[in-house]
C-alpha cells in the first residue's frame, strides 16, 4: 500500500509540475537611444546661463566644475536640475546611444561634489 501511495504522490507531482504557470516574461527594457536635439539644446542652453551667473564650467562629457559655497548655495531641486542637464548634455555627446551617463561635478580644486550614473531624460517637451 505504500508503494502505490508513494507512486500516487510521485505522479501527482509530476503532473503539478506540468501545469503550473510559466515564469513569467522578463520586462521589456527599454533601447538605449540619443536624447531629441531640442532636449540636448535646451540642456546647453541651461547649462550656459548657469556658466554666465556663476563659476560653473561644463563638458559635453558629463564633468563640470563649481565653486565648492555656489554648490552648497543651491538647493536639492537646483542640484538635480544641474545633474539631469549634465547627463542630456553627456547622452547627446556620446558616440553611441547610452542607457546610463556618469556624471561628475568637481569643486574648484577638483574634489568631486557629486558623482552619479544616471539615465538620461529622452521625452522632451516644449515649453
Amino acid at each position: 500500500m505504500r508503494v502505490a501511495l508513494s507512486a500516487f504522490v510521485g505522479i501527482a507531482a509530476m503532473l503539478a509540475a506540468c501545469q503550473s504557470e510559466p515564469p513569467a516574461p522578463e520586462p521589456e527594457r527599454k533601447a538605449a537611444r540619443r536624447p531629441p536635439q531640442p532636449a540636448c539644446d535646451q540642456a546647453r542652453a541651461e547649462l550656459g546661463r548657469r556658466e554666465r551667473r556663476e563659476a560653473f564650467l561644463f563638458e559635453d562629457s558629463g564633468e563640470a566644475m563649481i565653486d565648492r559655497s555656489a554648490w552648497m548655495r543651491l538647493d536639492q531641486s537646483s542640484r538635480d536640475e544641474v545633474i539631469r542637464a549634465l547627463a542630456v548634455v553627456a547622452a547627446c555627446g556620446a558616440e553611441s546611444p547610452q542607457r546610463h551617463v556618469e556624471v561628475t561635478i568637481r569643486d574648484q580644486s577638483g574634489a568631486v561634489l557629486k558623482s552619479q550614473q544616471i539615465e538620461p531624460s529622452t521625452d522632451f517637451r516644449t515649453p
